[in-house]
Parts: C-alpha cells; structure tokens; sequence
C-alpha cells in the first residue's frame, strides 16, 4: 500500500507524465494516458521505440516515467527507464514479477500477475492496477479533476461526441 500511494504521490506532483508501453502493454499505456490526461493534463504516451529520444532528452526530477513492462520484457522498455533514471526522473515501474528487469529502476515499483494457462498473457490484474491508481489520483485531486471534466462535457457537446 505505501508504494501504492507514493506512486499516486508521484503522479500528483509531476510537472510531466511519460508513460512507456510497448507491444502488447499499449493497450494499458493508452487506458493510462487518456484518463491521467484528462483529470492533469501532462500525461503523454510514448510507445514507439525509435521515437523515444526525441520524447525523453528533457526528463529531469520534475518528471516521472511509468513504465508498463510484462514478461517477455521489451528491452526498449527497460532502456528508456535506465535512461530517465539517469536524467532523475521518478520512474514508477509496473510490472509482473519480482524478477523483472524493470525492477532496478523503480522508484516505486507496483506488481500486478499476468501468468495464465493459455498462449496469452492477461492483463485484468494489471488494468485493475491502473484502474485503481487513476481513481486515487481522481480522488486526490477531486475540485481540479471535477473543474476538467465539467469543461470537457461542454466540449463533448459541442463535438457531439456522445450519442443522444
């Protein structure tokens, strides 16, 4: 629990959000960054490996890294973090194991199982993860998160996002 809310802590605080997610681990990565976006507004995804300098050469302690890594390890994954660790940044690592490589450069490190009996990996235990971590963090800054989502619904309507 006391890594758990560090990790929140860390969010809250961040001049910048950088989420690294590669593969399969995207589809996480963008869940993440769509809901921290919309309550803080400083959250990007960075899930193309090639690009990843170009996103990550002005890290400094302000910032924080969450790095979204599930066996079999994406070694570009476990570089960026090397990398932003080096730059001082706040790397919150997610991941499945003890044993991850991602674990030396964790800040906070937060675990979530993956292993099922199938050729497929499940991603319910670290989406409940993610899920959880957003809802403290909407909690934690409720009047701010409630002032973007009112204004977002002004603009949803404008948009006509949403079916009526």
């Amino acid at each position: 629990m006391e890594s758990f809310r560090q990790a929140v802590q860390y969010i809250i605080e961040a001049k910048r959000i950088f989420i690294i997610a590669n593969r399969s681990a995207v589809s996480l990565g963008m869940f993440l960054e769509f809901y921290l976006d919309v309550l803080l507004e400083n959250a990007e995804l960075i899930r193309n490996p090639h690009g990843i300098s170009e996103k990550l050469f002005r890290l400094n302690k302000d910032d924080v890294v969450i790095a979204l890594s599930f066996a079999r390890y994406t070694k570009s994954t476990i570089e960026a973090s090397a990398f932003a660790k080096d730059r001082g940044a706040k790397i919150i690592a997610i991941t499945d194991h003890l044993l991850s490589p991602l674990v030396p450069y964790g800040n906070v490190t937060l675990f979530a199982p993956t292993e099922m009996p199938s050729f497929i990996d499940s991603f319910v235990a670290p989406l409940s993860l993610i899920n959880a971590l957003i809802t403290e963090v909407g909690r934690r800054t409720r009047s701010e998160a409630e002032k973007h989502l009112s204004d977002l619904e002004e603009t949803w309507k404008r948009f006509h996002i949403f079916y009526e």
